[in-house]
C-alpha cells in the first residue's frame, strides 16, 4: 500500500471513528509507528485532520465566510431547519446566532408566530423584520462582512443582560467528549455567552460536523440541552450524545 492509499484509509477510519490511533493503524497496515506518524503529521498539515497526543481525530472541513457556507449541505440544513423551528413555541424569548443554518430555522418559523428573537446576524435580523409579529432585538457590534454578524464588547454587553429561554446555536465542530469548538477566535466569546444564557441550548450541526473538533471551545457538550441534525434520532453516530442525557431530534 502506497503513501496516498494510506492517506485515504485514514481519512475513511475517522469518517466512522472519532479517533484512530498510531498503534492499530501500524498493526493494520503493516507498516512501522514513525510511517504512520508522518502519515498523520502530513495530513494535519493539509488541514484535513487533527493530530492528537498518540495519534488522531476528524477535523470538520466546513467552509467559514457566510458565503460559502449559504452554498454547502443545503440538504441537511433543510432538515435541520425543519425539526428545529418546530420546537420553538409562541411567547418564547429565543436567541439567534449567526450562520446559515439559524437563518434557516428562522425562515421556516410561522409566518404568525409571535416570539421575541434577538440576534447578532444581519440576515436573520432582516428576515425577522418581515414578521408581524415577532419582536426584533438587535446585538450591534463592530461588523464582520465575512460572517454578516456583529462581534466584539458590545455584542457581550448586550447578551450579558438577557436571559432567553431558548438559544440556537449554530456551530463548526461537535464531539462528544470535546464539546462545541470552532476555527474562528473572534467569533468564540459570543457564541460562548449564547451557549449559557438560556434555559435550553439547542445546537444544530449537520451530520459531518459531529465527532469532529476546532481550535477554540465554546462549551461543553453537557451544556447541549438538545440535538437536532439531519439524522434519525436512533442513529448509531449519535449514541454517544444520547448517552449524554442530550435529547436528539
Amino acid at each position: 500500500m502506497n503513501k496516498e492509499e494510506r492517506h485515504q484509509l485514514i481519512i475513511n477510519k475517522l469518517r466512522l471513528l472519532d479517533k484512530v490511533d498510531y498503534e492499530s493503524l501500524s498493526n493494520e497496515l503493516s507498516v512501522s509507528s514513525d510511517t504512520i506518524r508522518r502519515d498523520i503529521n502530513e495530513l494535519a498539515e493539509a488541514g484535513m485532520i487533527r493530530k492528537i497526543k498518540g495519534g488522531a481525530q476528524p477535523r470538520a472541513l466546513i467552509p467559514v465566510s457566510y458565503e460559502e457556507r449559504a452554498h454547502y449541505g443545503n440538504a441537511g440544513k433543510r432538515i435541520v431547519a425543519q425539526k428545529a423551528a418546530a420546537l420553538i413555541k409562541d411567547g418564547q424569548v429565543v436567541v439567534f446566532d449567526g450562520g446559515t443554518t439559524p437563518f434557516l430555522i428562522a425562515g421556516n418559523l410561522p409566518r404568525n408566530i409571535q416570539l421575541t428573537v434577538i440576534t447578532h446576524s444581519f440576515p436573520i435580523a432582516s428576515l425577522i423584520l418581515d414578521y408581524p409579529n415577532v419582536e426584533l432585538i438587535f446585538a450591534g457590534g463592530r461588523a464582520s462582512k465575512k460572517s454578516k454578524i456583529t462581534t466584539g464588547f458590545d455584542v457581550l454587553h448586550k447578551y450579558n443582560n438577557i436571559h432567553a429561554d431558548i438559544s440556537i446555536l449554530g456551530i463548526h465542530s461537535l464531539h462528544h467528549e470535546a464539546g462545541v469548538t470552532d476555527p474562528v477566535y473572534e467569533e468564540v466569546a459570543v457564541k460562548a455567552r449564547i451557549s449559557a444564557m438560556s434555559d435550553q441550548l439547542i445546537v444544530v450541526p449537520t451530520a459531518e460536523k459531529l465527532h469532529a473538533v476546532s481550535n477554540y471551545t465554546i462549551c461543553r457538550p453537557e451544556a447541549i440541552h438538545t440535538l437536532v441534525t439531519d439524522l434519525q434520532p436512533d442513529d448509531p453516530v449519535l449514541q454517544p450524545y444520547q448517552q449524554l442525557g442530550i435529547q436528539l431530534r
